[in-house]
């Protein structure tokens, strides 16, 4: 959805996705080798990859974290900022 200060994802989330198993983070070593290159995934430093913050930089659960780029705290629907765009004159 498109506001005027930015744009949002609209999405029913439930938060019993984080409980309902367990997950690691994602790593390096917990991918793997990507096949055609055979090279490990990294960062663009060459450093290990090591995914432990969401999309909007909230560190997650090292022991279990959440599914997908957003860490919740709350089920339902909601709406998160992705983009931020400079408010313009209509």
């Amino acid at each position: 959805m498109e506001k005027p200060d930015g744009l949002y994802l609209e999405i029913d989330l439930d938060k019993s996705w984080g409980t309902e198993r367990t997950r690691r983070l994602v790593t390096t070593e917990l991918l793997g080798k990507a096949v055609i290159p055979d090279q490990a995934f990294e960062n663009t430093d060459g450093t290990p990859l090591r995914i432990d913050s969401d999309y909007f930089g909230k560190k997650r659960n090292e022991n279990n974290p959440f599914p997908g780029p957003f860490s919740i705290s709350e089920s339902g629907k909601q709406a998160l900022k992705v983009w931020t765009t400079k408010e313009t004159n209509r």
